[in-house]
């Protein structure tokens, strides 16, 4: 269909890796439209490896992408010497004219399933280290200390130990004396030239992050800023966080909550979980004590009519559908927690946009449309904010490969929706197709 237009946005010839995954994208008042991936460089796999975050920019509503540049970069040389920077997630402020970019560190060998529970910092806020083999600590000036005793060692902010005013190392890699605390660690940083340039980052441990929780990482997708009602101005981040665990998989024990900040980034803070509270067989469920099969995952989150938030997320239950909620007070909590008939999933992310068309405000929403595997990508129209949908549209033309992951949606400047996606499980690029909503009519209840 020549409404439709189709480019590949991350791959093999347009950056330094072999395997991309995780598409993030928003549109700036500009109308520059800005994209983020995870730029894997020894495996498609979330670790061990070494993941940069990479960005590409469109000033013609995604026809054309210019050079794909690192904005954060990650060390190592090779898949068990390596950091992650793993899962973007992009927020646009208009007002400030600023982009937002969150994600979550580890150092090497460090995931999911073997992160320890803490900040990583001390009460004093110091960075905890070990050093060969001892506990100690990085203080703000980048002095290493082990039992309160200076030692010969410093660090610099990209993580680079010295001894002697000579480069020794690197502490996310575990072959230096100093090392990183094993955990995640969630950083944000901002970009106020469209794009182009990125700030330092900033950990948000000490602000977010509870003594228990070893996992704390991005909801893949995008962030976004409320605009009505009694909370208008608050930024808004979906993420998720491991419980201290119940039977059978303590550490894969999973719920999403925001974060969010009232002073335009300077500070965040946590809300709870659609897990907290909310009741299941007649017990009161707590996210810090979830049993893995209620675990709700990467999550998305739009904004109602009445400054209201509704949350779509990915969840383990056995009915293989993505499950909603609401907050009525910025994302602090949540209730109605229930499962979209009309929106099946395979266990994986789901993207969710709100528009504009035709002078009125529409919510698409993309995933993996099976309840078993990943595959059939669909995006759907609806009308009342992803209740249910009138119509629904394959990403995929007929004779590709069926494949279907992650996902991410922006409207362009001149209305069009840009859709980037992973279309194979191989991941190994990160294309796009480009639509106006009006396609969507032509698939009333998904027939062309």
């Amino acid at each position: 269909m020549e409404k439709i237009f189709r480019t590949q946005v991350f791959g093999k010839a347009t950056g330094r890796a072999n395997n991309y995954r995780i598409p993030s994208v928003v549109t700036t008042k500009h109308g520059t439209i800005v994209a983020c991936a995870d730029e894997r460089f020894f495996s498609a796999a979330d670790f061990p490896n070494r993941i940069d975050k990479v960005v590409r920019r469109s000033e013609d509503n995604g026809r054309t992408w210019q050079a794909q540049i690192a904005a954060v970069e990650e060390v190592g040389e090779s898949k068990n010497h390596g950091s992650l920077a793993i899962d973007p997630s992009l927020l646009y402020d208009e007002e400030q004219d600023k982009i937002y970019m969150l994600w979550s560190h580890t150092p090497t060998n460090i995931g999911i399933i073997n992160a320890k529970r803490g900040t990583g910092y001390d009460k004093e806020g110091n960075k905890i280290v070990t050093v060969s083999g001892k506990r100690g600590y990085a203080d703000k000036s980048g002095g290493i200390f082990v039992g309160g005793k200076k030692t010969s060692y410093t660090v610099d902010e990209k993580g680079d130990v010295f001894e002697g005013g000579k480069k020794i190392g690197n502490m996310f890699i575990k072959n230096c004396p100093v090392c990183e605390y094993e955990t995640f660690f969630l950083y944000i940083c901002e970009s106020t030239d469209d794009g182009r340039t990125w700030s330092k980052p900033v950990c948000l441990n000490e602000q977010v992050k509870a003594p228990w929780m070893s996992f704390l990482g991005t909801c893949p997708g995008i962030g976004i800023k409320i605009k009505k009602g009694k909370y208008a101005g608050r930024l808004v981040f979906p993420v998720y966080y491991n419980s201290m665990g119940m039977f059978l998989f303590p550490i894969l024990s999973l719920s999403a909550c925001v974060i969010y900040s009232d002073d335009n980034g300077k500070s965040w803070k946590m809300g709870a979980s659609p897990n907290d509270g909310r009741k299941k067989h007649g017990i009161k469920l707590s996210s810090r004590f979830v049993a893995d099969w209620n675990n709700i995952t990467e999550s998305q989150v739009i904004e109602l009519p009445d400054g209201s938030l509704r949350m779509f997320m990915r969840n383990h239950s056995l009915k293989r559908l993505v499950a909603m909620a609401e907050s009525t007070d910025g994302g602090e909590t949540w209730h109605n927690y229930r499962h979209n008939e009309f929106l099946p999933q395979p266990i994986c992310q789901v993207s969710v946009l709100n528009a504009e068309y035709g002078g009125k405000e529409v919510t698409l929403v993309c995933n993996a449309a099976d309840k078993q595997r990943r595959v059939n990508g669909l995006v759907r129209l609806s009308y009342d904010y992803g209740e249910t949908f009138v119509a629904s549209m394959p990403v995929k033309e007929a004779g590709e490969d069926n494949g279907f992951v992650y996902s991410c949606m922006t409207q362009a400047k001149n209305g069009d929706i840009v859709l980037l996606y992973e279309g194979s499980t191989m991941h190994e690029t990160i294309e796009s197709i480009v639509f106006p909503i009006s396609v969507l009519e032509e698939y009333k209840n998904g027939k062309a």
